[in-house]
């Protein structure tokens, strides 16, 4: 329910102050980091897992299951759009994104726990019930995550400030992963033994009960300081309209689909790689730490580098580097372990700034849309990214399950050579094939660090 209470009238010269200062709280930029954190503890973890749990748990053939994703996730993120246009019309007495990490923490958390609680109502029942518990798991996905990701921009305008903010974040968001992806098996096997259906739906409680103790506190730390000026009320159509007007958002968001793609083969069939490829299941744990520690340690230096050459520059390079490892990988032997452990953490290390950029670049799209075309709607561009994110998703897990489909893969049996290929050239040369399509891409880029303190300039000139 969206409360009517109007926004406490802000005095601008109070406004100008907050919109320049740019040294926010780290207890502020924690709490903001841990709202994300809350979000991909889970969401991570259901990418990761769910077509292992749908497969090799539930039962389900990889064909129904390419069918269920594809589906529910495209649904899920035609509802994005729908759920930026709710966010521009709440206001509260606490904000317009900051009351979703209250309202929106237990239905997230339930939601969590059903997708990965197998009933018994025969194969077509359990097939509907996934479509359904999948479907609403997706919608919270969206209440929760285009609020929070709406934040960066209703917090600070400054643009070192928000590549800080939000490699803040990234950091917290990527020990979150961590912490999730890696814990998960043996949580699993602790908490179900030999019975992986009940290890699997106990492991999915304990991450629903973190996110809610996570979202609380990024609720009660976090502050919108960004009130955008009263004007007249735009309808719909002249909101959507700032998507198709917004040519950096258009270039971002399709550099970042690419990304989105790749990044979730690779992720949702590293677990298959290490257990069926490499022939050691136990290096799931290990492999997947290092994959995130990288990521995580890529996040320390981002803010530097990017102050020094720019964030498009360090998305570029890093990219460009990290294809490397994607190539390494596709020729390594299988028995090679050592070198597969430093191309997996040379991926993670080098992939990260296109997400992590990305997402802070995002903001910047939110007042070029303002500045271009005088409305200012960051739930609609919000949601947008995360529409992508979603489709992305969507479109790898699909691809994924009919790739191992027309490979043949069989759950819990030895694989054939087409099928181990299959796997191989999903962890290697097609995530490569779509980060080097996000590297094309985002080089057409327009808003350098240059033109984009000249657009804010215009845009306080014109408020005063």
């Amino acid at each position: 329910m969206i409360e009517t209470e109007q926004l406490p009238v802000v005095k601008s010269e109070d406004n100008e102050k907050s919109k320049s200062s740019a040294g926010l709280p780290w207890l502020e930029r924690i709490g903001y980091g841990i709202g994300d954190m809350s979000y991909n503890i889970v969401f991570q973890f259901v990418n990761a897992y769910l077509l292992f749990y749908y497969t090799d748990v539930g039962g389900i053939h990889p064909a129904v299951i390419a069918t269920l994703f594809l589906v529910v996730r495209v649904l899920d993120a035609i509802f994005d759009p729908i759920m930026g246009v709710i966010l521009d019309k709440t206001n509260t007495r606490w904000g317009k994104a900051r009351p979703y990490l209250l309202w929106v923490s237990l239905p997230f958390a339930l939601f969590t726990f059903l997708c990965f609680t197998t009933p018994s109502f025969g194969p077509t029942g359990n097939i509907i019930y996934a479509y359904i518990t999948y479907i609403l798991l997706g919608m919270s996905f969206s209440m929760q995550t285009i609020p929070v990701n709406s934040l960066t921009g209703r917090i600070t305008n400054d643009v070192q400030e928000r590549t800080v903010l939000t490699t803040t974040r990234m950091i917290l968001v990527y020990i979150g992963i961590l912490l999730s992806i890696a814990c998960a098996t043996p949580l699993a096997t602790v908490l179900g033994g030999e019975n992986q259906a009940f290890g699997f739906q106990m492991t999915a409680l304990v991450y629903a009960i973190v996110s809610i103790v996570l979202n609380l506190f990024s609720f009660f730390t976090v502050r919108e300081r960004i009130v955008p000026k009263k004007g007249e009320k735009h309808g719909l159509k002249m909101t959507l309209s700032v998507l198709f007007k917004n040519k950096p958002l258009l270039i971002l968001s399709s550099s970042f689909l690419a990304f989105a793609i790749g990044f979730n083969i690779k992720l949702s069939t590293m677990v298959y790689y290490f257990t069926y490829n490499v022939d050691q299941k136990e290096l799931v744990f290990f492999g997947t730490v290092l994959f995130f520690g990288a990521a995580l340690i890529s996040n320390l230096f981002i803010p530097v580098f990017s102050e020094k050459w720019g964030r498009k520059n360090v998305m570029i390079i890093s990219a460009a580097i990290s294809l490397i490892s994607y190539i390494g990988l596709h020729f390594t032997p299988y028995s090679s372990i050592t070198f597969i452990l430093i191309w997996l953490f040379a991926s993670g290390f080098f992939t990260t700034p296109l997400n992590t950029l990305a997402w802070g670049m995002i903001a910047d799209c939110v007042d070029y849309a303002e500045w271009k075309t005088g409305v200012r709607a960051d739930g609609v561009v919000i949601s947008s990214m995360s529409f992508t994110n979603k489709l992305g998703v969507a479109l790898a897990g699909s691809f994924s399950a009919i790739y191992l489909g027309i490979a043949g893969y069989i759950p819990n049996a030895d694989q054939t050579v087409t099928s181990l290929n299959a796997i191989k050239n999903m962890n290697a040369l097609i995530p490569g094939l779509f980060i080097l399509l996000s590297i094309i891409i985002i080089c057409f880029y327009p808003l350098t660090e240059k033109v984009y303190k000249k657009m804010i300039s215009e845009l306080e000139q014109r408020s005063n």
